[in-house]
């Protein structure tokens, strides 16, 4: 990566976000046969949730087009997240894609928890940077967008100075992110998970919830 040398996995093509997940889904040890939903599939990712969930796993994206080879169906989270049944999910995984939507993120992840079956988990990261938190949406075409929040269009900036004020007012979150308390040293050297990550919430973090942190 431009920023992060040696993060990305010539295998699977998996970036520290992504492991840190892998971890947290190792940890959670979902069924076989699982449903799962999985936003903006990453190929390692995706693979490993196939072999768990089998038929019952769904990868989704606004643009499918970007993951060729994956099955993934269209899914609008600003329209379609309304038609999630609820307590359906077993696992629902989306890494990176809070930033994009343009629309209101707090209903969708309200909406995306009701989906959960009990017992199930959400699992999801977006970029967190120093700071305060921003949040705007505009009319425009994709040139003026990318003008006013860069070319990946980040309608929102998720800043470390409020977390709590922001994903924790929907979900019970912890004050301390600390990686190796939950997994270990050792689990984190093995998944190539940079020291930096491991204690505070950074862009790879990974929010691990379920119905019952929900408190709205």
């Amino acid at each position: 990566m431009p920023k992060r040398p040696k993060v990305r996995c010539v295998q699977c093509g998996s970036l520290e976000r992504t492991r840190v997940a892998a971890l947290h889904i190792a940890e959670f040890a979902p069924a076989n046969g699982s449903n799962i939903l999985h936003f903006a599939p990453e190929r390692g990712l995706s693979a490993l949730l196939q072999t768990i969930g089998g038929a019952s796993y769904r990868a989704v994206d606004i643009d499918p087009s970007r993951y060729p080879g994956l099955g993934v169906e269209p899914f609008d989270l600003c329209r379609d997240v309304f038609a999630l049944s609820p307590g359906t999910h077993d696992l629902i995984v989306h890494n990176h894609v809070l930033e994009h939507i343009e629309c209101n993120y707090s209903a969708v992840l309200i909406r995306l928890a009701k989906a959960l079956k009990p017992g199930g988990r959400m699992m999801f990261s977006m970029p967190i940077l120093p700071g305060s938190f921003t949040d705007e949406l505009m009319n425009g075409t994709i040139a003026d967008k990318q003008a006013k929040f860069g070319d990946m269009i980040h309608v929102r900036r998720f800043g470390v100075d409020f977390l709590q004020q922001t994903i924790g007012m929907i979900f019970t979150i912890t004050d301390r992110y600390d990686l190796p308390a939950r997994f270990g040293e050792a689990a984190l050297i093995e998944a190539n998970i940079p020291e930096h990550h491991w204690h505070g919430y950074t862009g790879a973090s990974i929010f691990n919830v379920s119905q019952a942190d929900l408190r709205v």
